[in-house]
């Protein structure tokens, strides 16, 4: 049998001090590496790409959008003038408070996503395939859920006791 590849049977990164804020940051690089390999006929990143969708999706406020994300303010902040500046973003007056505004992609912004759209899923149907079936793939899905939701718990908690020294 001969030697597995890192992560194949093991952590993402084996080294001494590794831990699983190390694998998660490498495998971060090594899926946008994959995204924005197939989206590079189409002009967009994996970010920007992530953006258009979720606005593909429905139209949303800046904060909505940082929330679904997960991504910080000024880094939405980047994105949107990237698109406003390709005229694929328009900002609308919210519908019930009118001095807050929606996120709109435009014509041309749905263009560029519906283009982008099969290169994506081109990468993650291979991705899909080497993690294995449906099943396989679903229940990654559910581990990375609940990752997701053991980091934000421990991220507020770190908070707290940033707030509150000694408790």
């Amino acid at each position: 049998m001969g030697a597995s590849r890192p992560g194949e049977d093991g952590p993402v990164l084996d080294q001494r001090g590794g831990n699983l804020a190390l694998d998660l940051f490498v495998l971060d690089q090594h899926l946008g590496q994959l995204v924005d390999a197939a989206l590079q006929p189409t002009g967009l990143t994996g970010a920007l790409y992530a953006v258009y969708s979720q606005l593909a999706a429905q139209s949303q406020t800046p904060g909505q959008l940082t929330e679904s994300l997960g991504v910080r303010p000024t880094t939405l902040s980047g994105y949107l003038s990237t698109m406003e500046g390709r005229s694929h973003l328009s900002r609308e007056r919210h519908k019930s408070d009118g001095r807050s505004r929606v996120l709109v992609l435009t014509s041309e912004g749905r263009r560029q996503w519906a283009d982008a759209r099969p290169h994506f899923r081109r990468a993650i149907q291979a991705l899909d395939r080497h993690i294995g079936d449906a099943a396989d793939v679903d229940a990654l899905r559910r581990q990375l859920g609940r990752l997701d939701a053991a980091v934000r718990s421990a991220t507020e908690a770190v908070a707290d006791g940033i707030r509150r020294p000694g408790r």
